[in-house]
């Protein structure tokens, strides 16, 4: 689809600033009859106290337990009374509010969504239950192998960063939340003027202003945030190879990656394309073509650059039978050292750009998706033209660019290697590639 087309099928962004500095964006969207209102607070994980990750997820979750004028049943009852949908979580740089529902009850909706964010109730009783649940979830998840591995990787990568923990929180953390730090989390991170509120439907601009000015200009939230947090950590994990022993396991789970860059990187579409080259593009990726199609080795493997504020990691995931663990590794690096060293083919970035641009209108066929752009596209100062320049600046990627982005921001010399499975399997093929660093579990 080109630029020009893009720009048919949707329309422009209209944008608007309340007096008390909250930011509203809007697409009058005519295709369906529903509706999608998300507020985002400018503030997530990142902003978690130490020792107390899970904090912005759970107090987004927080807000759907009640308002003080509704309990929790009795929100539940008015959105789904409506055929509506409410949900809320955290992310890294940002937690958000979702209410989606029919275009006709724009008002209600509206009006409830201000509710819920501006006057949270955080029942405590309910708070015991939401606490409850996720520690059970986590119990549970001790059992995948590769939900362990990610959490681990990320807290060996990151240490004490504001990156270095599960958004989800970890077991110890959860268990030493109390509600009094939802109710704090609150207080200090969601403030209008570090706050969005986003509405994608059929509803006139006009319609959208006036009632954002109504329902949210009063507003004051509560103390104004510490700045965003955008630089990069002072410290990370040093590369080697950490091995975590499982001796029950018969499979190694793999992480490999170094530190990446932030969303706002001028080598952001050239590196997405040169990643979709690597391990971004599934079956047709080199790392797939070369460790499960040439050598059999696993049955997948992906590598992914996590954009955000500031810069997020690079990783490159995969599991392998454990005797084949020192062979991922070994050939992984190798297929990451040449595609750094050049040899990107037109051929393989046409298809790359193809992907990209044949997909992108997928996300702009509901709402909720335009409103997913949207959101992204203010977290990150994107421009209020990003969604009609997407596919061109996609498209005029120059293939030394990509060649050149690959060679600066590919470090096969700085992997940290995580490897989550039995020791007596692969430890000593490990130790063949290098000094491995046993890491245990507190």
């Amino acid at each position: 689809m080109t630029g020009s087309a893009v720009a048919d099928y949707l329309p422009a962004i209209y944008h608007t600033n309340l007096n008390n500095g909250l930011t509203v964006l809007g697409v009058e969207y005519d295709r369906a009859p529903w509706l999608s209102i998300c507020f985002m607070a400018k503030r997530g994980a990142e902003a978690d106290p130490p020792g107390k990750g899970g904090t912005a997820d759970c107090t987004a979750e927080g807000l759907t337990l009640g308002t003080t004028t509704r309990d929790q049943l009795r929100l539940a009852i008015d959105v789904e009374s409506r055929g509506a949908r409410l949900e809320a979580h955290g992310n890294w740089d940002y937690s958000v509010v979702t209410l989606e529902g029919l275009a006709e009850d724009f008002g209600e909706l509206m009006a409830l969504l201000a509710e819920v964010v501006q006057s949270p109730n955080f029942p405590e009783q309910d708070f015991a239950f939401l606490k409850g649940r996720r520690q059970a979830e986590l119990v549970h998840l001790q059992d995948n192998p590769r939900e362990v591995a990610n959490r681990w990787y990320y807290r060996l990568f990151f240490g004490n960063s504001p990156y270095g923990h599960p958004i989800t929180g970890d077991l110890e953390s959860i268990s030493a939340l109390t509600l009094e730090d939802l109710k704090s989390f609150y207080q200090r991170q969601f403030h209008p003027s570090e706050s969005t509120l986003v509405v994608v439907g059929m509803v006139p601009e006009a319609t959208v202003v006036h009632e954002a000015d109504r329902f949210w200009s009063a507003w004051s939230g509560g103390a104004r945030p510490a700045p965003p947090y955008q630089e990069a950590p002072p410290s990370l994990g040093q590369p080697g190879i950490y091995l975590l022993d499982r001796p029950a396991l018969t499979q190694s789970e793999i992480r490999l990656g170094h530190l990446g860059l932030p969303r706002q990187h001028p080598d952001y579409f050239a590196l997405r394309l040169a990643n979709y080259i690597l391990g971004g593009g599934g079956f047709s990726s080199r790392l797939m073509t070369r460790i499960r199609s040439d050598l059999g080795l696993t049955y997948g493997i992906n590598s992914h650059f996590h954009f955000r504020r500031a810069p997020g990691p690079f990783v490159i995931s995969t599991f392998t039978p454990a005797s084949n663990t020192a062979a991922v590794i070994q050939e992984t690096k190798v297929v990451l050292a040449e595609l750094k060293q050049g040899g990107i083919t037109a051929q393989e970035l046409e298809d790359a750009k193809n992907f990209y641009i044949g997909h992108f209108p997928m996300g702009l066929e509901s709402p909720g998706g335009i409103g997913q752009h949207l959101l992204q596209i203010d977290l990150h100062s994107l421009g209020f033209d990003y969604l009609h320049t997407y596919c061109d600046q996609m498209r005029t990627v120059q293939l030394e660019q990509v060649r050149t982005a690959a060679a600066s921001h590919l470090h096969p010399e700085k992997l940290v290697v995580l490897v989550v499975g039995p020791a007596a399997l692969c430890q000593s093929d490990l130790e063949a590639l290098g000094p491995v660093n046993l890491v245990t579990e507190s």
